[in-house]
């Protein structure tokens, strides 16, 4: 089975590889469902001025590339039987990669009496056992589950998904409504070839959609609108993030390939400029949007910032001595923007009062130190459930320590939801989580699922093929 390394970061510059090999990569990286609310923006304290927006010039349009041929899964809803582990003697069920029990088969966790599985595809006998494949898991031995036909099916509140499915060459979307109906979107590149590329993002209106590769080292970020198929090339930037008022933060290279450096701007694509927010080289690894999608909150060398669009800034957090610090990972605001959360890559995750500054963490599960920080999940792996509620995805504990888990922010009430390909989870309504799963049944061929996991009764359900679900 290949490794999987799903980090809670993106490596921009240095090149970025997401879930490269068995599961390829995620096509649509959406900026969230239009059923989540809206943080209130926080209060701005006095403002220190910053290094004033240098604009760039546009470069001319060009035409999109011809695509393509149909996913390997098609998109729409699959047919999975719901199945609940019961082991007869209250002990955990082992999940391995592959049918069987020999060496090449040892689990990769174990689920829990009464847990819900998924079966999808044929049965397989191996080692004197009949094994099915279990979404979002791997494979479980057939006469430690029992049908669980009463489970929780569908789209819930929402009467549409937009998915997207990468085939390492061209990203097709598809929107799949509440009846199954599926109607394919309009196919756009994947630019997946080389290191350092980054799979596509639609802008939260719908309306562009961004991409972006390297040929030679030398990054290319690409903007189609989604109304005409027409492009913009930007040569020596790199994509970052969509803002909620529909402006793309980026990263604009220098001297690439000799001796690349970065720094940040952001660009309105209907304007077509891009606009410098920094001029210090490789120092903003961390970042997120505002709400009102007119400000960033920005790590700057340990420091948390908030800093405009119109080059003004203030400082919410100094820098601290190490150890101690804001860590390199995924920043994500909390729903009322009062507060802010710091998911490192390995660590405690903090919680800092944008208020006051004052920061507070919550413990992980015990983890497996490992090497390295390149690599990663596309999508956050970190959101909040309410105001004191965060959610994240486990990829380092100890075994029987990873997979989705809920805490308060003080530490209280904890769980663990014990699946084991995610990636992208979002806070899409109240008491429900979306997530993607990659699926690999055969070990050759590669497929994403959306979910939508209920937090109050910790129960998910696998609703449509296709990765990093927009729910409407």
């Amino acid at each position: 089975m290949a490794a999987r390394i799903r980090n809670r970061f993106v490596i921009i510059g240095a090149g970025v590889i997401a879930l490269a090999g068995l599961f390829g990569v995620l096509g649509l990286a959406a900026t969230g469902g239009r059923a989540q609310d809206a943080p209130k923006p926080t209060p701005v304290a006095t403002a220190t001025p910053a290094p004033s927006a240098t604009p760039t010039q546009a470069p001319q349009p060009t035409q999109p590339p011809v695509a393509d041929s149909p996913p390997a899964v098609p998109f729409g809803p699959l047919k999975a039987e719901p199945h609940r582990v019961h082991t007869g003697d209250g002990d955990c069920l082992n999940v391995r990669p592959v049918p069987g029990t020999t060496f090449k088969s040892d689990p990769r966790t174990c689920v829990p009496e009464g847990f819900l599985l998924w079966l999808y595809g044929e049965p397989r006998d191996a080692d004197g056992h009949t094994w099915r494949y279990a979404l979002g898991e791997g494979w479980v031995a057939m006469e430690f589950v029992q049908a669980a036909p009463g489970a929780v099916t569908g789209f819930g509140p929402f009467s549409s998904v937009t998915v997207g499915s990468s085939d390492g060459a061209t990203t097709k979307l598809a929107r799949v409504a509440k009846d199954g109906t599926v109607v394919q979107l309009p196919t756009i590149p994947a630019a997946l070839p080389g290191l350092g590329d980054v799979p596509p993002a639609l802008s939260p209106n719908g309306k562009w959609t961004a991409y972006g590769g390297e040929t030679r080292y030398v990054p290319t970020l690409t903007i189609r609108n989604m109304t005409d198929g027409s492009e913009r090339s930007f040569p020596q930037v790199y994509l970052d993030s969509w803002s909620p008022s529909n402006r793309l933060l980026v990263r604009v290279n220098a001297n690439c390939p000799q001796q690349c450096t970065w720094t940040v701007g952001w660009l309105d694509p209907i304007e077509g400029v891009v606009h410098q927010l920094t001029d210090k080289p490789n120092s903003w690894w961390t970042m997120t949007w505002a709400p009102d999608g007119q400000s960033l909150y920005v790590v700057d060398e340990g420091v948390l910032k908030q800093v405009f669009l119109d080059g003004r800034s203030r400082e919410i957090v100094a820098k601290r001595p190490q150890g101690s610090e804001i860590a390199w990972g995924q920043l994500v605001l909390s729903k009322d923007g009062s507060k802010l959360l710091s998911s490192p890559f390995q660590g405690d995750i903090i919680i800092v009062d944008l208020a006051t500054g004052a920061m507070s963490r919550v413990a992980r599960a015990t983890q497996v130190q490992v090497g390295g920080r390149c690599g990663g999940s596309v999508g956050v792996l970190t959101a909040w459930l309410d105001a004191n509620t965060v959610i994240w995805h486990e990829s380092f504990a100890e075994k029987g320590g990873n997979g989705i888990t809920i805490s308060r922010i003080d530490g209280g009430n904890r769980r663990l939801i014990p699946f084991f390909t995610v990636s992208d989870i979002r806070t899409v309504a109240p008491n429900l989580v979306t997530f993607t799963t990659g699926e690999s049944v055969d070990n050759t061929t590669a497929f994403q699922v959306s979910w939508l996991l209920d937090t109050t009764t910790g129960e998910a359900r696998p609703v449509t093929v296709g990765g990093t679900p927009n729910w409407e």
